[in-house]
């Protein structure tokens, strides 16, 4: 089975859905206009800090318990325990806009240029041992939190965000509620048929996207609802309080659930909303269209996306975007989370159900796995290869939010130091940087967990991962170990400024501030054997080639390997000193260049990518070895970077993209289940050089097929 490597990540579209062409054009000649890549999403240039406001700052204490008072069930507050609130707030977290200590500024000189925070939301103030300290959990949507502030404090929050050229990306999520409704009958996931309220059975997917939906009663539910004195009507907007506004099946049991258990039952409990109902989606998309228009928000991450019907986002999203259009928002990002380990597996999530992007959890597991030296430089190259399954016919490179450690799984350095069997100190710092500059130089928008600069590492996920910035009480965190940095003790994080950590993301920051292609270039996988990975990153408005050689073996390496660049010099902008310098590439455009143990190197050629047209692509369509889908595959001759276009034509209608690849050897995807049994169709790809000039194959004729 052989791979090759595609690069970038996920972008929203149809399969199929025809890009604008000449329409004028004869249908049965392939249109050129169809080559043309589009734009980079907005997402390939952000880097993103990612925050908890609770655990960052504390800027106003008389907030701490919520205006009420009592013990930590009632105030939710108790700042000596893992689970509670413990503080922080959104005037902490803003800071006075201009300190470079604290608040946003200090984010700002981090290098990040966007800042993604927790639900904001009013919650549910405890739930057995914890309190909505996290956002998760929410009642009250439509004001903030009254422990992190009030809607005003938010808003200071945005508008100083913006001030400083950082784009706001709220965690929203549109699966479930705090957990205000309870099963009757037990808790139990039960996979009775749904009845409406004359007792008939139905099937909620058959009113997807519909305007009506069966009537409903309470007492015909799989798990008839009922909720507890006092609590009918306390979540707001008031279409919330409504049980059959839910799915009322009961828990989610993640050890043997199907999919439809996946996506109709309560996540520990938390009240699953009935999102196959046109009235549940249109209150979702008002929900949260009221928070874009309010503070200009420039994009959101969608909790539990993998807990969602595949019909709603196709209905959900585009009511988001027109209210972000609306205030002057043009390219509002969304990106879900779906911890699946599967990369193609992942692409369904974007290839059938719509979700513009994704958090990348497979190439997390890849990074930490090789940055820890637990793996090789091979399972880099497969991972990107599975790019390809990301791509869509809107011809935009694909861009995830990656992504080294979380708040629910781990830290980053807890992540990579478990992968690499228990690593410690300096061995575990040198392997944290190393994945620092994975996720930096390749593809994707970098995402950095709060407090992860300062050397956190944590003792796991969840709770134990969700430290504070600010002096802590939790007494465990006062002295918990550190890389980079001793313990923390009762002092204040924001005092830790010089952890190898901060300055090396700080420079990393700049280098994509600096050179555009380590954010929206295309990928080439030039070399990956033993510990050594190389990729090219190619700007194609530039035409210059930047290449990241990676070891994450202990002792150095060189590797020889192609490039697009011939004859040039190759001046270095990241790493450890080369032991002669600088490294030349030959007339074929092959360079040799050393790299130290488990370290990264940044090269770019001091001269352009000389520019040729492009050689007829052969191409190729067979059953994919790796999926149910059919490859069309595209070999181009040369060594200059091209970009192919894959493009269908059925019996009737014009012709259709594919997608558009930038990475030998060059694919696209025929889904069968998008196609009639055995529809015979037309396939041809379209190579594009740098300078637009295009090479068509021969058409290829097809027979769709069920594999």
């Amino acid at each position: 089975m052989t791979r090759s490597v595609k690069s970038l990540f996920a972008a929203a579209g149809v399969a199929l859905v025809a890009v604008a062409s000449g329409a004028s054009a004869p249908a049965a000649v392939p249109p050129l206009s169809l080559a043309v890549p589009a734009a980079p999403a907005a997402l390939a240039s952000d880097r993103i800090y990612f925050v908890m406001p609770d655990r960052y700052a504390n800027g106003d204490p008389s907030n701490d318990t919520g205006g009420v008072t009592g013990n930590r069930s009632v105030t939710g507050y108790d700042p000596s325990s893992t689970g509670w609130f413990h503080g922080g707030d959104y005037k902490g977290l803003t800071g006075t806009c201009t300190d470079p200590v604290h608040g946003l500024a200090r984010i700002k000189n981090l290098g990040f240029n966007a800042i993604w925070v927790t639900p904001p939301v009013v919650n549910q103030v405890s739930q057995g041992d914890s309190a909505g300290y996290h956002g998760y959990w929410g009642i009250d949507f439509t004001r903030v939190d009254p422990h992190l502030g009030a809607n005003q404090d938010f808003a200071d929050f945005a508008t100083c965000a913006h001030s400083l050229g950082m784009k706001v990306i709220l965690d929203v999520v549109p699966n479930h509620t705090g957990d205000i409704i309870q099963p009757g009958g037990g808790s139990t996931y039960s996979d009775v048929p749904y009845r409406d309220c004359n007792g008939k059975v139905f099937k909620p997917a058959v009113y997807v996207g519909k305007s009506t939906f069966p009537c409903l009663k309470a007492s015909t539910m799989p798990r008839p609802p009922f909720v507890f004195p006092g609590q009918a009507q306390i979540k707001k907007p008031d279409w919330l309080n409504d049980p059959t506004n839910y799915h009322n099946r009961g828990d989610v049991d993640f050890s043997s659930c199907s999919q439809t258990c996946y996506e109709q039952g309560d996540v520990f409990g938390l009240d699953d909303l009935f999102t196959e109902k046109p009235a549940v989606v249109n209150g979702l998309a008002q929900i949260y269209s009221d928070w874009i228009v309010k503070y200009k928000l420039d994009g959101f991450r969608v909790d539990t996306a993998r807990h969602l019907n595949a019909g709603f986002w196709r209905l959900w999203i585009p009511k988001l975007r027109a209210a972000a259009a609306s205030v002057g928002v043009k390219d509002f990002s969304i990106f879900g989370e779906a911890p699946v380990s599967d990369s193609i597996e992942l692409s369904t999530y974007v290839r059938d159900r719509g979700l513009p992007s994704v958090l990348d959890f497979t190439f997390r597991d890849v990074a930490d796995a090789y940055a820890s030296g637990s793996s090789s430089a091979v399972a880099i190259l497969h991972r990107l290869q599975d790019d390809d399954y990301f791509r869509m016919p809107d011809g935009v490179e694909p861009t995830p939010a990656t992504f080294l450690g979380n708040h629910d799984q781990g830290r980053a350095a807890f992540m990579i130091r478990q992968a690499g069997g228990g690593l410690s100190g300096d061995a575990l710092l040198k392997r944290v940087l190393l994945g620092y500059t994975l996720l930096y130089f390749l593809r994707g928008a970098p995402t950095v967990y709060y407090g992860d600069e300062v050397g956190m590492i944590g003792s796991g996920g969840d709770k134990a991962a969700r430290e504070d910035m600010f002096p802590t009480q939790v007494a465990d965190w006062q002295i918990e170990e550190r890389v980079g940095s001793p313990p923390i003790g009762k002092g204040s994080s924001f005092d830790v400024t010089t952890n190898p950590i901060e300055l090396e993301l700080k420079q990393l920051g700049a280098l994509r501030d600096a050179h555009p292609g380590l954010s929206t270039g295309w990928s080439i996988v030039r070399y990956a054997k033993g510990t050594v990975v190389v990729v090219s990153r190619i700007d194609p408005a530039s035409k210059r080639e930047l290449v990241a050689v990676f070891n994450n073996g202990a002792a150095p390496a060189s590797a020889r390997f192609a490039t697009s660049t011939p004859s040039a010099i190759w001046s270095q902008l990241h790493g450890s000193p080369v032991p002669f310098a600088p490294p030349r590439s030959d007339a074929a455009g092959v360079v040799t260049v050393p790299v130290a143990a488990t370290t990264a190197v940044l090269l770019e050629a001091e001269t352009p990518i000389p520019v040729s047209p492009p050689a007829k692509p052969k191409l190729v369509v067979k059953g994919d070895p790796l999926s149910s889908l059919w490859a069309a595959t595209a070999t181009v001759a040369g060594t200059a970077p091209v970009s192919v276009a894959f493009l269908v034509k059925r019996a009737t209608g014009p012709w259709r993209r594919l997608d558009v690849d930038t990475s030998p050897p060059f694919r696209g995807f025929v889904e069968p289940a998008k196609f009639k049994k055995n529809e015979r169709v037309k396939i041809v790809a379209i190579a594009r050089a740098l300078d637009g000039r295009t090479a068509t194959s021969a058409v290829v004729p097809f027979r769709v097929r069920t594999r």
